[in-house]
């Protein structure tokens, strides 16, 4: 029953990435200038629309499911053809949306390896990239090589489930 449920439920989450891929968004992100753990400026056209999938996930170093996704998150970047698709990590704080406590995510990065570009952001700031409300953390963006949304999910997105969704699209 349990393997039944698993299996539905990632077909759904599938279903559902394809969904929002045709539905939400495609949208041109704004080159919003964002700071890092430590404090330098970097503009998100850095990390979008340079030729790059890029999944950009939307977390809080105290939100639960957080807690559970971004070491998965990692292992998917580490494993990831990095000539074709990268990731970028937009943390906030949670479960207010504020900004984070740059203390706590260095932390929450040290204690889970993060290894991948994080940028800080409050929910402010998630509004001016125009893809809709933020529903919640973490959610996960995708953006296609030329730098529009073109998935949308909250909640926790097995891994699997984003590179199946990137396998399947036209670079």
């Amino acid at each position: 029953m349990n393997m039944f449920l698993s299996k539905t439920r990632y077909r759904w989450l599938i279903l559902g990435l394809l969904f929002f891929s045709s539905a939400v968004l495609a949208t041109n992100l704004p080159n919003l200038k964002l700071k890092d753990v430590n404090g330098k400026v970097h503009a998100l056209h850095e990390y979008v629309g340079n030729g790059k999938w890029q999944v950009i996930v939307v977390w809080g170093p105290k939100c639960p499911a957080c807690i559970v996704e971004m070491p998965e998150i990692e292992i998917m970047y580490d494993n990831m053809d990095k000539s074709r698709f990268s990731v970028l990590g937009l943390v906030l704080d949670y479960p207010g949306f504020g900004y984070a406590k740059v203390k706590q995510v260095k932390a929450f990065i040290d204690n889970n390896l993060l290894d991948f570009p994080i940028l800080l952001v409050s929910a402010k700031i998630y509004d001016q990239l125009g893809v809709g409300r933020l529903e919640g953390t973490p959610t996960i963006l995708i953006v296609n090589p030329k730098g529009k949304v073109v998935a949308k999910q909250a909640g926790i997105v097995p891994r699997k489930v984003i590179m199946a969704f990137l396998k399947k699209q036209k670079t």
